[in-house]
C-alpha cells in the first residue's frame, strides 16, 4: 500500500468527558493499490470528527477512500456520533465500471454532516449505512457535487436522512450502472431488518446522461414518510426516469404516486462538468431555513483550502452552486404618459398628464402632433408644470371634435424628470375635451307637395316632396305620416315618399324630420282628399280581314286561311268569330286568330270577323266576298263582250274537240244568286245576254255540262 501525507494536522488532545476531538485538515491521500481499505477513521472510543478540506485520490477495485464508520454492527458503531465531513475532494482514477468502491462511507453513525464535498468518479460515492435501525436527529448530506460514479449517494438501512441542494450527475449507461443517483432501501443482509424510513430529498439537481435512475427506492418499507420535491430532473437522451420498488417509473408516472409535485425537468445548461455551475439562476427550490442556506459559491475551488460559499438569496435556488445576490441599481423612474384633456374654459390648450413630476425642460413644438378630426392641427407653444404639459394650439377646437396627440421623443430637450428619467415616445392617443355642447337648432321641414286640398282618383299614388334642412348640423332622418300611421322614412335627400293604392277618403299627411343631435321636428299637416273613381268604360275592340283579301277568286275544291288584325285598346283579344251570312262558320281563341275554311263546290261568300275583348265587348269588320267556281275543264270554251258592260253583252262559243250533252249557261252573282240561265245546243257559236235588270256589279258567267263546269269568266256590269 503506498500513500502521501502532505502537511499533517492532527489534533487529538482535547478531551470532553469521554469523547475525544480529532481534526484532520489540509491533507493529501494519494493511493494506487487495487486493495485499499481507504483513510481510515480512529473510533475505538468516541471520538468528535472534523474532516476538512483533504484529497483524497485512488484507484483501488475495492475498498473505501474515506472510512469514517463501519460497515456491519459491532462495538465501535456510533463512536463518530456527529461527525463533520466538508469541503473534501475525492477523485477515484480507476477504470473498471463494475467495482462498488465506497467513498464517503459513514457506516453505523448518526447525525452525520457531510457538506461541500466533491466525488468525480467514485463508484458509490456518499453511503449512509445502518445495520441496527439508527436514524439521524441532525445532520444531512447537502451542497455536494457528485459526479460519474455508480450511485451518488447511498442509503441503506437508515433512517431520516435529509439530502439537500446536492448536484448529482453521472454519464454512465444502464449496462454500467443499475442504481438510482439517489438509492434507498432496507438493509436485509441483518435480521431484523434496518430499514430506511423517512428520507427527505429536496433542492438537489438530478442529471443524467444516458436513460438511468435519478431516484431508486427499492422496497415498500423505505416509502414510509419518504419525501421528494422541489428538485430538478435533467436527461439529454430521453425524460427522466424513476425506479419504485423495482417498477420503471417516467417522470409523469412518479409524480401520480405524489412525489415531486412542484419539480421540473429542466436542463441547468452547465458552464461546464467541472465547477457544474448552471447558466443561471435556477430559482425553482424551497427555502430550508438557516442551517442550510449557506452553499457553495460560483468560484468554489477544491484542494487543501475551504471551497468559496455564497448565501441563498432571494428565492431558494437548487443544486449545489448558489449564485451569489447580485446588487441592481435602483432604476431611474420613466414618467409615463397617462392622458390628456381639453377644458371648455381653454379650448385652444391641450392638458398633458405624466405620473411623475416633470423637470421644467422644454421640448420643441414639433415633438408633438395633433389631429383634429384627421387633420393636423399645429402646436404653437409648449410649457411644463409639475406632472402636466401643457400645448397651445393655433386654434381652438370645438365640441364634438375628434382628437389626437402624440409625441416623439427629441434627442435635445426630452421631457424628463430631474433625476432624468425621460418620458417615452407615443403614438396618436385619444385625447377627452370637457367642452360643452352648444344648444343645438332644431331642424327646418315643410310638405311641398302636394298641396293642401289637392284632389286624386281612387286608388291613388300619391308623391310627397319635403324639403328639409337644419341651421346647425344635417338631416338625418325624414319619416312620412298620415296621421298618426307611419308611412315610412329616407334617410338621404331627396326627401321624397311614394304612397301606392291611396284609397277613396281624406288624409291628413305630415313629414318629420330629425337632426345629427336627435332633434325632431314635424311639418304642418297638409290635407288630400281621394275621390271615388268613376265606373270605368270599356273600349270596344278593332278586328279586320287581313286575308284573304276582297273579291277573291278560288277554283274549288279549295282550302282557304282567314287571318286578321285585332287589338283592344284597354284590354286584350280573347275570341275572333267568323261568319258567313249571319251563320257562325268557325272562330279561333289563340292570336293570330287564324281560321280554315274549306269549300267543295262553287259559290261566293261574304265572310266577317268578329273580335271578342276581356270584358265582351265586340267588333265586326268590313265583309270579305270571296268565290268558288268549279275547275274549268275547257278554259277557251268561250268569250264574253264586251266586259265590262250594261247588262248587255254577247258570249261566242268555240268548238269542242269532245262530245258534250245538256250544255247549260249560267249567270250568278257573287251571292250565288242565278240572274240568267238557258241551254246552249251543240251548234250555236253566239248567244246575247241581257241582264239590264241586275244591279250592278260582279257576276259570274257560268257553262256546264252536268255537274261538270266546262268552263267560267268573272265580268262587271256597270
Amino acid at each position: 500500500m503506498k500513500y502521501t501525507l502532505t502537511a499533517i494536522l492532527l489534533l487529538a488532545t482535547a478531551v470532553l468527558g469521554a469523547q475525544t476531538a480529532l481534526t484532520i485538515e489540509g491533507q493529501t491521500y494519494t493511493n494506487s493499490d487495487e486493495y485499499w481499505t481507504g483513510v481510515v477513521i480512529p473510533r475505538s472510543n468516541p471520538m468528535t470528527l472534523i474532516f476538512k478540506n483533504n484529497s483524497i485520490e485512488s484507484v483501488n477495485l475495492r475498498g473505501y477512500m474515506l472510512q469514517a464508520g463501519d460497515d456491519v454492527a459491532s462495538t465501535t458503531n456510533n463512536n463518530l456520533d456527529g461527525e463533520v465531513i466538508t469541503g473534501n475532494k475525492f477523485i477515484w482514477e480507476g477504470n473498471d465500471m463494475s467495482c462498488i468502491t465506497h467513498g464517503l462511507f459513514t457506516g453505523n453513525n448518526v447525525n452525520a454532516l457531510i457538506k461541500y464535498n466533491y466525488l468525480g468518479y467514485v463508484p458509490m460515492g456518499i453511503i449512509r449505512k445502518s445495520s441496527s435501525n439508527m436514524g439521524d436527529s441532525q445532520g444531512g448530506i447537502a451542497y455536494n457535487i457528485v459526479k460519474g460514479g455508480a450511485v451518488a449517494i447511498n442509503i441503506k438501512g437508515i433512517s431520516n436522512i435529509h439530502i439537500y441542494n446536492n448536484t448529482l450527475y453521472t454519464d454512465r449507461t444502464p449496462s454500467q450502472t443499475w442504481r438510482g443517483l439517489v438509492y434507498v432501501y432496507t438493509n436485509t443482509d441483518v435480521t431484523p431488518n434496518s430499514v430506511s424510513h423517512n428520507t427527505k430529498i429536496f433542492n438537489n439537481i438530478f442529471y443524467t446522461k444516458y436513460q438511468t435512475y435519478c431516484i431508486q427506492v427499492g422496497d415498500a418499507e423505505a416509502l414510509a414518510g419518504f419525501e421528494s420535491d422541489y428538485n430538478i430532473f435533467y436527461c439529454e437522451t430521453g425524460e427522466p426516469l424513476f425506479s419504485y420498488c423495482g417498477t420503471k417509473k417516467t417522470f409523469s408516472e412518479w409524480q401520480a404516486l405524489g412525489y415531486d409535485t412542484h419539480s421540473r425537468v429542466i436542463n441547468p445548461n452547465f458552464k461546464d462538468l467541472v465547477g457544474f455551475v448552471p447558466g443561471e439562476r435556477l430559482n425553482y427550490g424551497i427555502n430550508l431555513g438557516s442551517s442550510w442556506i449557506e452553499g457553495l459559491s460560483v468560484n468554489a475551488k477544491w484542494g487543501i483550502i475551504s471551497p468559496e460559499t455564497a448565501l441563498q438569496n432571494g428565492p431558494w435556488q437548487v443544486g449545489a452552486v448558489i449564485y451569489k445576490e447580485v446588487t441592481v441599481p435602483e432604476p431611474v423612474q420613466v414618467p409615463v404618459y397617462t392622458g390628456s384633456v381639453i377644458n371648455d374654459a381653454t379650448p385652444a390648450k391641450l392638458e398633458m398628464t405624466f405620473s411623475l413630476t416633470l423637470a421644467n425642460v422644454l421640448p420643441a413644438t414639433s415633438s408633438f402632433s395633433m389631429s383634429v378630426n384627421g387633420s393636423s392641427r399645429g402646436v404653437s407653444a409648449v410649457s411644463v408644470s409639475g406632472t402636466k404639459v401643457i400645448l397651445t394650439m393655433s386654434s381652438p377646437v370645438s365640441y364634438g371634435d375628434r382628437i389626437t396627440v402624440a409625441y416623439t421623443k427629441p434627442s435635445t430637450n426630452p421631457l424628463q424628470t430631474a433625476s432624468g428619467g425621460q418620458a417615452a415616445s407615443f403614438s396618436a392617443q385619444t385625447v377627452t375635451h370637457n367642452l360643452t355642447a352648444p344648444v343645438n337648432s332644431p331642424p327646418l321641414i315643410n310638405i311641398s307637395s302636394p298641396t293642401k286640398s289637392t284632389a286624386f282618383i281612387s286608388p291613388a299614388t300619391i308623391t310627397i316632396d319635403a324639403s328639409a334642412s337644419d341651421p346647425d348640423g344635417t338631416v338625418t332622418k325624414v319619416e312620412f305620416y298620415n296621421g298618426t300611421v307611419k308611412l315610412g322614412e329616407l334617410t338621404s335627400a331627396p326627401w321624397s315618399y311614394t304612397w301606392k293604392e291611396v284609397k277613396e277618403g281624406s288624409y291628413s299627411i305630415t313629414a318629420a324630420a330629425t337632426d345629427n343631435s336627435g332633434s325632431r321636428t314635424v311639418s304642418s299637416a297638409v290635407t288630400v282628399v281621394v275621390e271615388k273613381s268613376a265606373p270605368a268604360v270599356n273600349l270596344v275592340p278593332s278586328v279586320t280581314i287581313a286575308s284573304p283579301l276582297n273579291n277573291g277568286s278560288f277554283e274549288a275544291p279549295a282550302t282557304i286561311t282567314f287571318t286578321v288584325d285585332a287589338s283592344d285598346p284597354d284590354g286584350s283579344i280573347t275570341k275572333v268569330e267568323y261568319v258567313a251570312r249571319g251563320v257562325k262558320i268557325g272562330e279561333s281563341l289563340v292570336p293570330p286568330f287564324a281560321f280554315t275554311f274549306h269549300c267543295d263546290t262553287a259559290g261566293i261568300f261574304e265572310v266577317s270577323a268578329i273580335a271578342w275583348d276581356n270584358l265582351n265587348a265586340t267588333a265586326t269588320s268590313s265583309p270579305v266576298t270571296i268565290s268558288f267556281s268549279m275547275k274549268s275543264l275547257f278554259p277557251d270554251l268561250a268569250n264574253l263582250y264586251p266586259s265590262p258592260n250594261n247588262g248587255v253583252f254577247a258570249v261566242e262559243f268555240n268548238p269542242l274537240s269532245d262530245s258534250v250533252n245538256g250544255i247549260t249557261l249560267t249567270i250568278l252573282s257573287l251571292t250565288g244568286k242565278v240572274m240568267f240561265a238557258c241551254q246552249i245546243s251543240e251548234e250555236e257559236t253566239y248567244k246575247r245576254i241581257d241582264i239590264t235588270d241586275a244591279v250592278p256589279g260582279i257576276y259570274i258567267m257560268q257553262i256546264a255540262d252536268g255537274n261538270r263546269t266546262l268552263t267560267a269568266r268573272r265580268f262587271i256590269k256597270y
